[in-house]
């Protein structure tokens, strides 16, 4: 007969490897950074790599808002610094020793760097050859770095170009948001060929979730909404070109093939991360106005929105991205467009209260 004890070891070691072998527990993967894990794309990629059994660290800037770590703050590691002091940087990959990278943090609007282009500069292509140079220094050359590009990059090639563009389109941008990418693109390939970093970038289409940049037009528009409904602001929703196309996705949806790209993705290869499909930001905008509780609100341009240049359709190809991931992308985007709006009526009444009252016709809002 077997022991009491020998039993007892046999019995421990079942359920060990049961255990490691149950894929209702996450098990972990290993350490991933995420720069930027408090913006739009990076909080939910984060939650993507917890839900995987990854173990996250993030970084924060020291005044960073909290509001989209909602369900993260105690289940990731977070380091607080900026991505341009290349001290920190340094410090942070030598001391972690990451398997792989998501690089979110950026200067990502194009407004803030017509007005600010040393800051774009500097965020976007300084803070991403901290990033390269502390894991080559480091010694780091197996970690695998996804790098957030933009289609901003493709700039003037979208006034021409027939159909969803593709990432061999020619590289044109007409801003220095669109010029910074580029070259942060390019500074990533570089490190790829010279010190064998597998970076992969992503060309990233415009990306849409509750809590994302007020600047974009969904954000906006739901925001004023929302200030309308509170009586914040009078029933007139100021507005910039709505005859343009965008190609959307909802960021809760493409965080997982995102994930999916730094493990299958080509070294030194670029994928555009897109829907295939152009919205008109006026049914954006008409959706908007048919989900709200204020049944008189109208509608005006604001000469000061409209842009020099702002391409007519700007329409990404993903068959490349989803040929090596088998990604489908959602196209529920009425709901996308519900959940941004509510999320503004609470953001609204966080930053407002319920007692401010609507300035009226005269007043300077």
């Amino acid at each position: 007969f077997v022991s009491m004890r020998t039993a007892l070891l046999f019995a421990s070691c079942f359920l060990l490897a049961f255990a490691a072998t149950d894929d209702s527990v996450p098990q972990s993967k290993g350490k991933v950074l995420v720069t930027g894990a408090s913006g739009m794309i990076g909080s939910f990629v984060a939650r993507e790599l917890v839900n995987r059994g990854f173990e996250v660290h993030g970084v924060l800037r020291f005044r960073t808002h909290w509001g989209n770590l909602r369900g993260l703050i105690d289940v990731v590691k977070w380091h607080k610094g900026d991505i341009t002091d290349s001290f920190f940087v340094s410090r942070l990959i030598e001391e972690l020793r990451p398997e792989a990278v998501y690089h979110f943090a950026a200067q990502s609007l194009n407004g803030i760097s017509l007005s600010a282009p040393k800051l774009s500069f500097d965020v976007n292509v300084i803070g991403f050859l901290n990033v390269l140079e502390a894991l080559r220094a480091s010694n780091l050359t197996g970690t695998r770095v996804l790098h957030a590009g933009s289609s901003t990059v493709y700039g003037k090639t979208a006034e021409t170009w027939e159909g969803p563009i593709p990432e061999h389109a020619p590289l044109l941008p007409a801003t220095q948001y669109g010029v910074s990418k580029a070259a942060a693109e390019m500074l990533g390939r570089q490190y790829w060929y010279a010190h064998g970093i597998p970076v992969i970038t992503g060309r990233f289409f415009q990306q849409v979730a509750p809590g994302g940049p007020e600047t974009l037009a969904i954000q906006d528009f739901s925001k004023q909404v929302a200030m309308i409904e509170a009586g914040l602001q009078p029933p007139v929703l100021i507005h910039g070109n709505l005859e343009t196309l965008r190609d959307m996705t909802d960021v809760r949806d493409s965080a997982r093939v995102m994930v999916d790209l730094l493990r299958v993705g080509e070294p030194g290869d670029v994928y555009n991360v897109c829907s295939n499909r152009a919205l008109p930001v006026r049914t954006i905008l008409d959706l908007l106005l048919a989900k709200s509780t204020h049944k008189s609100i109208t509608t005006q341009v604001d000469p000061s929105r409209l842009r020099t240049f702002d391409e007519k359709i700007l329409l990404g190809d993903n068959s490349k991205l989803v040929g090596i991931t088998g990604w489908k992308p959602s196209t529920q985007f009425e709901d996308t467009v519900q959940d941004v709006l509510d999320y503004w009526r609470t953001e609204v009444g966080v930053r407002y209260g319920t007692t401010k009252s609507c300035p009226g016709p005269s007043d300077e809002a």
